[in-house]
């Protein structure tokens, strides 16, 4: 008895005319055929821009670093500054001790205060060129993380777009014929979807919108002033914010509520109030400021007089202007921007 052999016929090939149409068919909807899977002939120009970010990131880094070092040297020559007001301070008590006692160590004393006294003129106005710096290359990495994140931005609504296209496109009939005639001439997948055509700029995207910080921060309006919850060092407190004002201020109450010690040797501020008042104040260093999810180290603040009566708590430039940053009035929102360039 001869073997009997169970054959499963194979699916007609689809001729190479009907092939050619079908390829002109995907490509009027930016398609074509790679292997086994389609493409999208458009995807270039978003890896493209993609490709371009990466270049983008390198130059913010570049950029980051340059004012992360002039801010570095700027907080070198405070800390100078400090050692020289406790110097002084030192040298006076000697000087007490041997008034009308030793001339020669009392003269000696006045020697050495006065140049004490001319390095802290010099260090106070390298303080201020460095300040200057610091701050011209701090608004500059602002606006590099500013243009680095609409550049995002874009990328993300050109893929959206994209993918809008070829979801509208495979429900097309003439599509779906040809994608049709692509499994069975090449076995393409059959469940071809816009997800999966993009996948890969999909990945691509979505790594760089990882590094890119976004927060709109509801703020609260209270006697006409727009306040927001800030933690400093782990305890939080209401603060107004104000962009106008050059330090976080605070005063000396809620300085000694969040346990901020004023050291003896803080470098004394003429501060000058909403009202016109000219208040007396101390510049201490936070450790850490945060507001929402963006937190900023080595904030430097005001501690006000206790003469500061009615003083508020103040949310200046010394931490906003750490981040890119917006106070929508109208909305009642704080909305701040960080890149991460590690």
């Amino acid at each position: 008895m001869a073997d009997e052999t169970s054959v499963t016929p194979e699916t007609p090939k689809y001729s190479p005319e009907v092939e050619e149409k079908a390829e002109r068919i995907l490509a009027d909807h930016g398609l074509r055929r790679s292997g086994k899977s389609l493409q999208s002939t458009k995807s270039a120009d978003i890896s493209r821009a993609v490709s371009a970010l990466g270049r983008e990131k390198r130059e913010l880094k570049l950029v980051k670093k340059d004012w992360e070092e002039a801010d570095h040297r700027l907080r070198l020559h405070r800390k100078l500054a400090r050692s020289l007001t406790l110097q002084d301070g030192e040298l006076n008590l000697q000087l007490a001790r041997v008034a009308g006692v030793d001339v020669s160590a009392n003269n000696r004393i006045i020697g050495l205060i006065n140049a004490n006294r001319a390095k802290q003129q010099l260090v106070k106005d390298e303080i201020a060129a460095l300040k200057k710096n610091a701050d011209e290359k701090r608004k500059t990495l602002n606006e590099a993380e500013a243009k680095y994140a609409e550049s995002v931005l874009a990328a993300r609504a050109s893929l959206d777009q994209l993918t809008a296209e070829l979801n509208k496109s495979l429900s097309e009939q003439d599509v779906i014929t040809a994608v049709k005639v692509m499994q069975v001439n090449f076995d393409v997948a059959s469940d071809e979807t816009a997800g999966s055509i993009l996948n890969s700029v999909e990945r691509r995207v979505l790594k760089i919108e990882e590094e890119v910080f976004r927060e709109s921060i509801p703020l609260r309006i209270e006697g006409g002033a727009l306040i927001v919850d800030v933690v400093v060092d782990r305890k939080s407190v209401p603060m107004m914010v104000d962009s106008g004002a050059t330090l976080v201020s605070l005063p000396m109450e809620t300085a000694t509520k969040l346990g901020i010690l004023v050291p003896e040797d803080a470098p004394r501020l003429n501060l000058i109030m909403a009202d016109g008042r000219q208040i007396s104040a101390r510049r201490v260093t936070l450790e850490k400021v945060r507001v929402g999810n963006f937190e900023a180290e080595g904030v430097e603040a005001a501690v006000l007089d206790v003469t500061a009566t009615g003083a508020e708590p103040l949310l200046g430039m010394s931490y906003l202007g750490n981040f890119k940053f917006e106070i929508d009035t109208a909305a009642k929102t704080l909305k701040m921007l960080r890149i991460s360039t590690d």
